[in-house]
């Protein structure tokens, strides 16, 4: 495999300095954080930071001196296709499996090193977890839906997301990197994901991936319940359950990107 070239490697540089800000907006990023959550010496950080902002990628508000996507990443987006809405599309399966399960169920997408929640459904049971709202983010795999979507990712790119978050991770139940890597290991030979008590107290959450027509993955789906309605032999039924049903809807209506 051929090296990267000084040339590449500012671009992967700036890619990565360009993720980092993604995931963290609007709320922004010091250039001290930038530098050390990305590995990047602080002068480059820096250097390359300026010619973002040149090009209308990056800018740095004033009143904090932050770094926040500029305004030219609008205009990228407005030119993308707009595919059909995820969570339009999954939601009856969410409808489905919170009645036939009565726990809530969430749909999250990944978003930088983020999960984004873009819907979820509420069950039946009297007592229902609901772990995060609509709109929440959190490092990806400290919720169970961005868990099984970790352990469905090649071994380098998982490990790669997590360090990038390692400095974020301790807010959620004291979890660390090495402790997350290894619920990944495990996820990944339970074919889904289980966590808890770390983003919510007393909360266990099951975790599987969403798949587009190309088995691209897409999305997590979770559901959460009660730490004592959800005993491992649960975990079990419930995991194969989400499984079958998800499958099936995969068959029946596959996620291609587009409304029929």
């Amino acid at each position: 495999m051929d090296r990267p070239t000084p040339r590449t490697q500012s671009v992967q540089r700036a890619i990565t300095l360009l993720k980092l800000i993604a995931a963290h907006h609007p709320g922004g990023m010091r250039l001290l954080d930038l530098a050390n959550v990305s590995g990047i010496e602080r002068p480059t950080t820096h250097r390359l930071l300026a010619s973002l902002i040149d090009e209308g990628l990056v800018q740095q508000r004033e009143s904090d001196r932050r770094y926040i996507l500029g305004s030219y990443c609008a205009q990228l987006a407005q030119h993308l296709a707009a595919p059909a809405d995820i969570k339009d599309w999954f939601r009856p399966l969410l409808l489905k499996i919170s009645l036939q399960l009565g726990d809530a169920t969430f749909l999250v997408v990944p978003s930088g090193f983020d999960t984004l929640c873009v819907t979820r459904a509420i069950g039946t049971y009297p007592i229902q977890a609901l772990a995060i709202d609509i709109g929440n983010r959190q490092p990806i795999g400290v919720g169970s839906g961005g868990l099984a979507m970790l352990a469905q990712m090649p071994e380098p790119q998982a490990r790669q997301l997590v360090q990038a978050n390692a400095w974020r991770l301790h807010h959620y139940g004291g979890l660390s990197d090495t402790a997350l890597m290894e619920l990944v290991a495990e996820s990944r030979e339970r074919g889904y994901a289980v966590i808890g008590n770390y983003a919510v107290p007393g909360v266990i959450g099951i975790g599987i991936v969403l798949r587009d027509a190309n088995e691209r993955i897409i999305a997590g789906l979770s559901i959460a319940s009660i730490e004592s309605r959800m005993q491992p032999q649960r975990q079990r039924e419930v995991a194969q359950s989400m499984l079958d049903m998800a499958l099936q809807y995969h068959r029946e209506r596959p996620y291609c990107g587009h409304e029929d």
